[in-house]
């Protein structure tokens, strides 16, 4: 048996299966080349420490002793207020006696809007009103924050310190040339609803003793006032 001369191919076939490598990319233009940024040649800490810090700069400015220095307090400048007064304190000798003065205070006729009077036992006390009521009385100019302390001493803590437009009734005139100035005056600290009504006023009564009304001394009546217990009777007041 002759041996054949055919070529013999094999059964397998090795494939190539990665992808050839991608082309090299084309050369940038002349100006592209040199408009590209350098890589910077300091460190991130460099930079920070070549970077001048203006606070750094402040404080070098400052003197040794900066950090035990103090501010020096600024000088507290009274600036004289207007009071209008509508009940004992519209007597010279009384207000003089108040304030500690030696001569005849300087009172001026005024009135204030928007208020009424009523009686609190044998004072008068300031409170809300309709619009347009008024009230009269005086105005008095304090000159101290000492004079001040005394004036809601003498008032006690039945009345409260308010912000109040006082209008001057005697022609001199007022702040700024007008008729007219901003003042304080005291008003009526308990339930005006109560005071006007003649009940027992709980707010006061609580302001005045710094605590609640114990629940057993009283009950509510109908016409939502507080009747206080009292020896076993029931007293409304």
């Amino acid at each position: 048996m002759s041996e054949s001369n055919s070529p013999v191919f094999s059964s397998t076939k090795s494939v190539d299966t990665d992808p050839p490598p991608p082309p090299p990319p084309p050369p940038l233009p002349r100006l592209l080349v040199s408009a590209c940024p350098t890589a910077p040649t300091t460190t991130v800490s460099q930079q920070h420490a070549a970077r001048q810090s203006p606070y750094l700069d402040k404080l070098a400015c400052m003197p040794d002793d900066y950090l035990l220095q103090r501010p020096k307090p600024s000088t507290f400048v009274y600036k004289p207020i207007h009071y209008f007064f509508y009940g004992t304190l519209m007597k010279h000798n009384i207000l003089k006696d108040v304030l500690g003065l030696e001569a005849e205070p300087v009172l001026r006729p005024a009135k204030v809007y928007g208020y009424e009077l009523a009686n609190w036992g044998q004072y008068k006390a300031l409170i809300e009103g309709q619009q347009g009521t008024e009230v009269t009385g005086a105005a008095y100019l304090v000159e101290s924050a000492d004079h001040e302390y005394k004036l809601a001493y003498y008032e006690t803590n039945a009345y409260i310190l308010a912000p109040c437009k006082i209008h001057f009734t005697d022609g001199l005139g007022g702040e700024e040339g007008g008729n007219s100035a901003y003042g304080r005056t005291f008003m009526y600290a308990g339930d005006a609803g109560a005071l006007k009504a003649g009940r027992f006023d709980r707010a006061l009564w609580e302001l005045q003793m710094g605590s609640r009304l114990p629940p057993a001394w009283e009950r509510e009546d109908g016409d939502g006032g507080t009747q206080v217990k009292t020896e076993g009777k029931d007293t409304q007041e």
